[in-house]
This record gives structure tokens, sequence and C-alpha cells, in this order.
């Protein structure tokens, strides 16, 4: 990884899309989405090259496909989150397993009980190793060093990214440069099955704009991804620590990356506080909506990208409120978004009516910023009073910009 050291401070996350090249990998991107549709049912191996009955066994059966592909899962999943002793355990067991399989002949009711009882136990070793696994990465804030201790025993690719992690953020843990070549190594080797999230890293790891720290991150967020969070019930993230010890490098690197429905996957925490659940902010959300909907109609799945930049400026706005005093951040990025809203001219596009209610909404919704910084932020009346503009301003630049794009140039 030779990334140089060089982080944005912006919170207007929708800027990275520029520094990792989203539209050129969004073109790849829509390419294997279209590849990857027809695939949602099928098996964990390629049924063209089947031979065996009992792999034609799976691939003429939609449900045993779907038995087999679930399965496969939950065995990387729980393999990923084993210690690596308990992990060498799980391979012997399940190779005995294959022979059950294998025992079956090809009958589809007795590989279907067999696949559903095994899915079912994958399941549950996988989800309390996950478990085991999260309560080590929740205690490295407080005690890197016996994190890195503990993390020491996996193999699994999240294990290793937060190894690399604490190498290059907590050099306490002394997690070693070779150490981490050799988990960097596996982690890109997990991604085998993923050449385009491999492509999207590796330029941004080689990018000599791109900061180390983010380098590592979208590392980590990558990995993050791919440990079955998403899926899995009840299982909190616990990487959300990072956002108020790495900043902005980490806000850039879990915002928008690939320009498609995959950014809506990405492992954004959810805002610190009530502040974006307050009437105001729910009336100011609500005045905008319908205008959204209509460009969103039109912006394909790269609107992903702009939800995710969303959701990450929510969440920078809670956890780092103080990022918008900073008179760089202040200024417009464009011009000011109620003159915009004003100025609009096109009724039919956008009702007059619509608008009005838009432009009444948003003085409450600074005056509850401004309440909200001073109660929970202990932010001075002053201080309260520009970050509100800023954070009020920038999150409706960010709408009248969306909408622009979407909805072509306002006459």
């Amino acid at each position: 990884m030779t990334a140089s050291f060089q982080v944005m401070t912006s919170p207007r996350p929708a800027s990275t899309i520029a520094n990792h090249s989203l539209f050129l990998r969004l073109l790849l991107c829509l390419s294997l989405t279209l590849g990857a549709s027809t695939a949602a049912h099928a098996a964990s191996f390629d049924c063209e090259k089947a031979t065996s009955d009992i792999e034609h066994s799976i691939c003429n059966s939609p449900d045993l496909s779907s038995l087999d592909s679930q399965l496969t899962e939950n065995y990387r999943l729980a393999m990923a989150s084993l210690p690596g002793d308990q992990a060498d355990a799980l391979r012997a067991e399940q190779r005995s397993w294959l022979k059950q399989r294998d025992a079956c002949n090809g009958q589809e009711s007795c590989l279907s009980d067999l696949f559903s009882q095994r899915a079912a136990l994958l399941q549950n070793t996988a989800k309390q190793a996950a478990s085991a696994l999260d309560n080590i990465i929740a205690n490295i804030p407080a005690d890197p060093v016996t994190a890195a201790q503990q993390l020491q025993q996996y193999r699994g690719p999240l294990a290793s990214a937060w190894l690399i992690y604490l190498h290059q953020f907590a050099p306490a843990s002394k997690v070693t440069d070779a150490e981490v070549e050799t988990r960097h190594q596996s982690v890109i080797k997990a991604m085998n099955d993923d050449t385009f999230s491999q492509s999207v890293l590796r330029d941004i790891e080689n990018d000599p704009k791109t900061g180390h720290d983010v380098a590592v991150l979208t590392l980590l967020r990558m990995t993050i991804e791919r440990a079955g969070y998403e899926n899995a019930d009840g299982r909190p993230y616990v990487h959300c620590f990072i956002f108020k010890q790495q900043g902005a490098a980490a806000y850039e690197a879990f915002g928008a990356l690939y320009g498609s429905s995959r950014d809506s996957q990405a492992p954004i925490c959810s805002p610190q506080g009530d502040l974006f659940e307050r009437p105001a902010w729910q009336q100011l959300t609500k005045s905008i909506e319908p205008m959204i909907g209509k460009a969103s109609e039109n912006s394909g799945t790269i609107r992903f990208a702009s939800y995710a930049d969303w959701a990450m400026f929510r969440l920078r706005a809670t956890v780092s409120p103080e990022d918008f005093l900073k008179p760089s951040q202040r200024t417009p990025a464009s011009d000011d978004p109620a003159q915009l809203i004003r100025s609009w001219s096109d009724d039919k596009v956008w009702p007059k009516e619509q608008r009005e209610q838009l432009l009444v909404a948003i003085e409450p919704a600074r005056l509850a910023t401004m309440g909200w910084l001073q109660t929970e932020k202990h932010f001075s009346a002053s201080d309260a009073a520009k970050a509100a503009d800023a954070i009020v301003n920038t999150w409706l630049s960010d709408r009248m910009d969306f909408i622009g794009e979407m909805s072509g140039p306002e006459d």
C-alpha cells in the first residue's frame, strides 16, 4: 500500500466521488450487476461445470441450489469469524459432513434435509463466532494492545483488516510491518470472488492523491461490507468509534464509493442523537421529498451514491459538528440553496406551493439544530448559530445539486 497521506477536510462527502474515479467504476459495476442478476438463486458453484450426481441434483433443483448457496455463505462467515484453531476444527467437520452429503447419492429429499440442518448449524456457529469477534473489535478504543493480541489468533479477513487498522492508527498495539503485509495479502485474496472491489481498492491504494489513512480505512470498509452485518439480524456495527477517532479520513472512506446500488450497503453508522428525528427536520425532509422522488426517477443506480453521502452527512453532523465551524467549510459550495429554490421558474416540474413549504421549513430546522448543538454538544450560542447555518445550508445544497443534476438544467 503506497498511498501518500492527504486527507480531505470538507464535510461535503460528495466530493469524494471524483477522487475515486467513481464514474469510470460505475460503467464496470453496471455490467457486473447485469451479469449477476441472473444468479440470485444459483448454487455456490458453476453448474455448467457440474459433473457428479450430487452437483447435478443441486443444479436441477432451485430449492437445493438456494440451500447450497446459503450453506456455503454460512460456512464462509463462520470460518472468517473463528479463531484459527476453531476454524481448523470446523474445516475438518465440514469435510466429514461432505461424506454424509455424498451418501445421499443425489436423492433430493435426502439432500434437502441434510442441507437445511447443516445450513442452520453453520448459521448458529457463524452468529456466535461473529459476536465474540465483535466484542474484541469493540474493545479496540479502550485497549488496543489486548485487542491486537486477540485478533492475531484469527486468520479471517475482518480480523486482518482490523490489525492493519491498528498498525496505522494505534502504534502501541505493536502490529509489525511484516504482519501487515501478510494480512493485507490475506484480505485481498478473500476478495477473489469480487474482482470489481479488488480493482476499486487497488486504484485507491495506488492513487498518490489518496492519503494512506483513507486507503487503510477503505480496505476496512470493504471488509466490513463482506462480513455479513447487513444480513445478520441484531448484529450491530461495532466500528462506529472510527468516525470520531479518524475524522475526515473515515468519513471519506466509508461514504459513496461505487456510484451504484452497491453504495446502499455502505457500513454507515446511525446518526448520534435525535437531531434529524426532531419535528423541524422531519418537516424539512418531508417538504423536499416530492422533488427528490422526481429527480430519483431519472438518476439510475448512481442515486445510491448520493443517498450514501446524505447518510454520511447526517452521521458527521451529529458526531463531528465542530467540522462545520471551520471557515472554509462555511463557505457555500454553490449558490445559496434558499435562493435557488426561490428562483426556480418551472412550476410544472416543481410546484410553487411545494417550494414555498420548503422555504418555510428552513428556519425551524436551523433553530432546532442550533438548540440541539447547545444542549447536546455544549456549543456556545455563537458557535451553534454558525454550525447550524452550515449544516442546514449543506443539507439543502446537496439536495439541490441532486435535483439539478438529475432533473436537467433549470431554465
